[in-house]
């Protein structure tokens, strides 16, 4: 068997950790995961969390990231989608303003679009370059949900 080899190495870098609760966000890329899982295919979406305080140096949004299963495997080996009613990826675009359809869903269709996801911590063991491990919080995205603009403030009236 023939391989391809890589001189590229992976450099330990800590995973972004921020406040648990909902942030506005934009949808900026959609890529399948390089590993199959248990079940299946999934397709990860990376979110640009809309936050002028989450700002890096040069000025881009922190990136969190959510995973969704694309396509189920079958007991025969072969693959279904997941693009079905009630599935977690279709709850995601309808969030992003598709409309199901059995015509297909093409996810670039959606990049730029805004949603409010729930971020969650989730705890991970970290190895720095001198192999000393701790175990540290990161955050996720567990939720997408349709963005609803502001709401105009509400003025109170004086009672007098």
């Amino acid at each position: 068997m023939k391989m391809d080899v890589s001189d590229k190495v992976a450099t330990p870098q800590k995973r972004p950790n921020i406040k648990k609760g909902f942030y506005h966000a934009r949808l900026a890329e959609v890529k399948p995961k390089k590993a199959e899982s248990k079940y299946g295919k999934k397709a990860v979406l990376l979110f640009d969390i809309l936050d002028e305080k989450l700002k890096d140096n040069e000025g881009k949004y922190l990136q969190l990231a959510t995973e969704v299963y694309s396509e189920y495997k079958q007991e025969n080996g072969s693959y279904r989608t997941a693009v079905t009613p009630n599935s977690k990826i279709t709850k995601v675009f309808q969030a992003l303003g598709w409309k199901f359809s059995t015509q297909g869903l093409d996810t670039n269709d959606f990049i730029g679009a805004e949603a409010e996801v729930l971020v969650q911590d989730y705890d991970y063991d970290f190895t720095d370059e001198n192999n000393k491990t701790e175990t540290l919080k990161a955050s996720t995205i567990d939720d997408v949900n349709p963005w609803e603009d502001a709401q105009p403030s509400v003025t109170e009236e004086v009672v007098k």
